[in-house]
């Protein structure tokens, strides 16, 4: 004879599943972002040597470098060629954020995408053909 405990187990989490699935259904807010630009400054200033080092410094990376790629996607998309120079390393690109962000930090709860934006187009803006 089977025990019903499996059962009843399964018919709760059935339960829970049908309360939370319309939950899935509201509208996320459509300016949510990963990150802010504080939180891209703390992953991006890691103190050498400390214990998230490597870890913060490829999530800066990842960041930076994701974002700059669904710029240029978007720019390619429409046509338009991208402001920053082929030859750009990603130090370069990691160091225009970095100080783009240490020179505005009143600006740093935005979100980070957008000040990453920001930082490449104040280190490389975009010329303008007349």
């Amino acid at each position: 004879m089977q025990s019903r405990y499996p059962a009843r187990l399964l018919a709760g989490k059935l339960a829970c599943l049908a309360m939370a699935t319309p939950l899935a259904l509201l509208p996320a807010s459509a300016d949510a972002s990963f990150y802010s630009g504080d939180e891209l400054y703390k992953v991006c200033t890691a103190q050498r040597g400390s214990a998230t080092y490597v870890e913060n410094t490829y999530e800066c990376i990842a960041y930076i470098t994701g974002t700059i790629d669904a710029f240029n996607t978007i720019r390619r998309t429409n046509k338009l060629k991208s402001c920053i120079p082929e030859d750009v390393t990603i130090a370069q690109l990691r160091k225009a954020t970095v100080t783009y962000l240490t020179d505005n930090p009143k600006v740093r709860d935005a979100p980070a995408s957008e000040l990453v934006f920001a930082a490449t187009r104040k280190a490389w803006p975009c010329t303008t053909k007349k």
